[in-house]
């Protein structure tokens, strides 16, 4: 067969070429995370901030005994917490659990399927692209290049470098846009949509059991779409009282089914806070300029761009394709060039312009409620936010706090539009250089993320004993018999979590955080620090008021047994090596009074040191007082 009828014969099969773009995005992620994938067991995708926090909460996890449910054991000690606040991909998790348990040669490479499973994400977004690329009718090279390459690019990609890889699930969103397009068009069509229906509540709760942002913002997108596609039905007549009540009926149930299951498998559901701090806060809501701002990988700039940098809550560039092609559009309208479109439109460009301006509302609670002018002079108030209004019925919205991530549909709308677009000047003779150009661009931003992944990527599993990374805390602890111990407390304290109440708040600074990780996976020992979300307040208070005058809250004594308690202190944090903790608590008094309290702290409760090793101490502590000799 020549090139020629082979060529041929790709183009006119769509499956053909869905199933060369997925082969094509697997040779990518292979060459990409080359280092973590071919080393079963010796990296992990990153080691820092919230993305440590989840592989050592998955890791505790999966090895401990299948009785104990979903509660993690290995943090928070003796309370323990719930997988579900641990941003943990709770619908992987607990069948990995499973697995390794019933095999347990897998144990070591629990981590490992786990980082399988989220870089899964670029070849089921293309997957999925493709099939969403078919049906707008892309050209088939087009529809190949955009399926691939979107999925490096999008804002919920780049929250791998933080760690947060269930909201970096790209399928999540995808599959959701997916089944309301397959919706649209059966009923465009007149066929059933019956089935259509109960996939759209399966993959909702689905996406919500990867991570429950997704059911806030996969919620509201949905939303949005079927009361915008309702009142466009009623305008023109049509019967609209079945999409309501099929469409309101979907979101009921799927929002009972995943709130109510998550009240029933939670046992402490209504001790949480019902809010939360943080809400509307800067740096978590979507900041106007982001989506001009390109990453810091990107070698081709957009002629405006905001020159400060965006936290990441608030990425949402366009990529070089999407801007200079809105670009270029701009000029032709302007010089009245623009060509038209033939009427009417596809469906499934209707349904693209439907979900752009759905997705407008979602911008609106990305940006917050309230925005400071001339340096805090003004203050404007966003009154087209529903957050705003829906925050007046109840303050448990405020549980959504990173507003930022509500971009996300927008940003997939606008890029899925400006690809159709652009693929129509290929029937223009004097537009038809534009479509090879726009996709350069797109193949350049594509290879600029390979590279800043390749490279920000793929670190030293720390938290595997046997790991070079661990062998300076392996030998500062040496041969004890750790089975004597109950827990590690680790000083300085750190406890995150408890939102809706920060004076019990403390983060911790990143290598302090692994090293006593490291500790407990090393040792087996659960921690009494903790650092996840949505915690019980009266949890965090117990662990913070810790090293109080007057020696330990009674409350916590009593769930901690007669067993000594392995204390770890970094004096680096105490003797100005590093000021951390003190920059930190500068502006909260009293937790700063309890960090100053740690030498108070040893010599009150008569800790007896057994390690010492440059800044690092190792202590007992027996919270009961040191049982009588010979008992």
């Amino acid at each position: 067969m020549s090139a020629t009828s082979a060529f041929r014969q790709l183009a006119s099969r769509p499956w053909l070429r869905g199933l060369l773009a997925v082969l094509l995005q697997l040779v990518l992620v292979l060459y990409t995370f080359s280092k973590l994938i071919f080393n079963p067991g010796q990296y992990i995708l990153v080691d820092h901030f919230d993305g440590i926090k989840i592989y050592f909460s998955i890791e505790s996890f999966l090895q401990q005994p299948m009785g104990s449910g979903m509660l993690v054991h290995g943090h928070n000690y003796p309370f323990g917490e719930y997988m579900y606040y641990t941003d943990s991909t709770p619908l992987l998790i607990a069948p990995l659990h499973a697995l390794v348990q019933a095999v347990p040669a897998l144990a070591p490479y629990g981590l490992y399927l786990y980082d399988l499973f989220i870089l899964s994400s670029f070849v089921l977004s293309t997957w999925l692209l493709h099939r969403i690329a078919r049906l707008l009718a892309l050209p088939g090279w087009l529809a190949v290049l955009v399926s691939v390459a979107l999925p490096w690019l999008g804002p919920q990609t780049i929250r791998l470098q933080v760690g947060h890889f269930s909201l970096a699930y790209t399928p999540a969103l995808l599959l959701v846009v997916w089944v309301l397009l397959q919706l649209y068009l059966a009923q465009a069509a007149g066929r059933p949509v019956r089935k259509w229906w109960g996939w759209l509540g399966v993959s909702l709760v689905v996406a919500s059991y990867i991570h429950f942002y997704y059911l806030a913002i996969l919620g509201a997108m949905s939303g949005f779409f079927l009361l915008l596609w309702i009142v466009r039905e009623l305008r023109a007549r049509r019967p609209w009282l079945p999409l309501a009540v099929w469409g309101g009926g979907t979101l009921l149930v799927a929002g009972i089914v995943t709130v109510g299951s998550l009240m029933l498998l939670d046992g402490r559901y209504y001790e949480r806070p019902a809010a939360s701090g943080g809400y509307d806060w800067i740096e978590w809501k979507l900041q106007f300029g982001a989506f001009f701002r390109g990453y810091d990988y990107n070698h081709i700039r957009f002629p405006l761009e905001r020159m400060a940098s965006v936290p990441y809550e608030s990425s949402a560039y366009l990529t070089a394709f999407g801007l200079y092609a809105g670009l270029l559009i701009g000029g032709l309208a302007l010089l009245r060039r623009l060509p038209a479109l033939v009427r009417p439109l596809p469906p499934a460009v209707q349904f693209v312009g439907l979900l752009l301006v759905a997705s407008l509302p979602m911008v609106s609670i990305a940006l917050g409620e309230t925005y400071l002018l001339d340096n805090d002079a003004y203050v404007l108030h966003n009154y087209t936010n529903p957050f705003l209004w829906l925050r007046k019925i109840t303050d448990r919205v405020t549980q959504f706090r990173a507003l930022g991530r509500f971009v996300w549909p927008f940003w997939w709308a606008v890029l899925l539009g400006v690809a159709w677009y652009v693929a129509q000047w290929r029937r223009h003779p004097h537009l038809r250089w534009a479509l090879p150009v726009l996709a350069a661009l797109l193949v350049i931003d594509t290879k600029d993320a390979m590279r800043f992944y390749r490279d920000n990527t793929q670190r030293d599993n720390l938290l595997a004993p046997g790991n070079p990374a661990a062998a300076p805390m392996r030998q500062f602890l040496g041969w004890i018999d750790f089975r004597q111990y109950q827990a590690v407390l680790p000083f300085p304290l750190y406890h995150v979590g408890s939102e809706g109440t920060p004076n019990y708040t403390i983060d911790p600074d990143d290598p302090h955080c692994n090293r006593t990780y490291q500790l407990s996976r090393i040792t087996g020992l659960p921690m009494m620090t903790h650092k996840a979300a949505r915690t019980p307040p009266a949890h965090a208070a117990q662990i913070v008021s810790l090293p109080q005058a007057g020696g330990p809250p009674p409350e916590l004594l009593r769930r901690l047994d007669q067993r000594p308690i392995l204390v770890f202190v970094d004096s680096a944090y105490y003797n100005g090596q590093n000021n951390h903790f003190r920059e930190l608590l500068k502006e909260r008094p009293h937790l700063l009074a309890l960090f100053e309290r740690t030498d108070d702290f040893i010599q009150e409760q008569r800790l007896k040191r057994i390690r010492r090793q440059g800044t690092w101490s190792l202590y007992e502590w027996y919270p009961h007082g040191q049982p009588a000799a010979g008992k």
